[in-house]
């Protein structure tokens, strides 16, 4: 029989000790680097906590991007409604500025218009005649007979036309001679209603007779009747019209004096006027000298017309009377 040996070896161990030995290393190592995997235990808590922080943030983060897009989207689309706006603002302006220059425009042809109006108005005034005073102012010399025949034939007819132009027409007659000659100086017939007075009118033409001879001079005492006829009681409301039929200027010293009283006649109304009816007679073509030049001056200062008595004596006068 085999005997059993009694040595000690540290060798010679166990599996359960070696189990032993290990757990119990195990127990030592995990009892001193405890301290360490409790801090890592907090540092994972501490990444966790960061990491859901950080997502937390990046999400805060996004929504505050998406928001800012949001913003920044609403402010262009403000900007672009603002732009639309200054832009209708600058066309309402332009236009505003527009309308007013037109109205402006507008404003100045209105006033254009109604100034063009009144001066119509003031033409139709003077050219439509209710009333007219119609003043003969005749040289009766021996040179004026074929004149004085024309004016007895004519003087019906020219109350006939102008009746049925003028409702009110009142006629008067001042026939001059010169100085020198036999017979009255002045025949005046004062102004006549021709409604009623017609026949009056015409039998004081029929009469009147030029003279038997010339005078001295070639110029004749038109001042005298000029003057003579200016101081008639004519109707201040009426159309006034005077006409100086003659062949023969004034006397040279008095030429100034009677220019001035017409001018002076014409100006203190706008409804007197002073025409005048140069007649081309034999004499005239004798003697004349500026005769008719004066006939056109005393026209022109008495703002009426002036013609030459070349064909009827109606004619003419109405001419004379239209025109001024």
């Amino acid at each position: 029989m085999r005997r059993r040996s009694r040595e000690v070896s540290i060798f010679n161990l166990s599996a359960l000790d070696v189990l032993a030995m290990a757990t119990g290393a195990f127990v030592l190592l995990a009892v001193m680097l405890l301290p360490y995997y409790r801090k890592t235990f907090e540092a994972n808590a501490a990444v966790e906590g960061l990491r859901v922080s950080v997502e937390s943030l990046s999400a805060e983060l996004d929504e505050t991007l998406r928001a800012a897009s949001a913003d920044e989207a609403a402010a262009a689309e403000l900007h672009a409604q603002a732009e639309s706006i200054f832009e209708k603002a600058a066309a309402a302006k332009a236009a505003a500025i527009s309308r007013r220059d037109e109205a402006a425009s507008a404003a100045g042809r209105a006033a254009d218009n109604e100034r063009q109006i009144a001066e119509l108005q003031q033409i139709v005034d003077q050219k439509v005649i209710k009333q007219l005073d119609l003043i003969f102012v005749v040289d009766t010399t021996a040179s004026m007979t074929r004149v004085l025949r024309d004016m007895a034939f004519s003087m019906s007819g020219i109350i006939r036309v102008l009746e049925r132009l003028v409702p009110s027409l009142r006629v008067a007659v001042v026939a001059y001679r010169d100085h020198d000659l036999r017979g009255q100086l002045l025949q005046m017939l004062p102004p006549t209603a021709t409604d009623r007075g017609a026949r009056q009118v015409q039998s004081f033409v029929d009469g009147l007779r030029p003279a038997s001879r010339g005078g001295n001079t070639p110029q004749e005492a038109l001042f005298d009747g000029l003057e003579r006829a200016l101081s008639l009681p004519l109707r201040a409301s009426a159309k006034q019209s005077v006409i100086v039929i003659g062949d023969a200027a004034s006397h040279s010293h008095q030429q100034s004096a009677t220019l001035l009283l017409a001018r002076r006649y014409a100006d203190s109304g706008r409804r007197r006027s002073v025409s005048t009816l140069f007649v081309p007679t034999e004499s005239y073509r004798r003697f004349g000298s500026g005769d008719r030049g004066f006939f056109a001056e005393l026209a022109k200062a008495g703002r009426g017309a002036f013609n030459d008595h070349g064909g009827q004596l109606t004619e003419s006068v109405l001419l004379s009377v239209l025109e001024d």
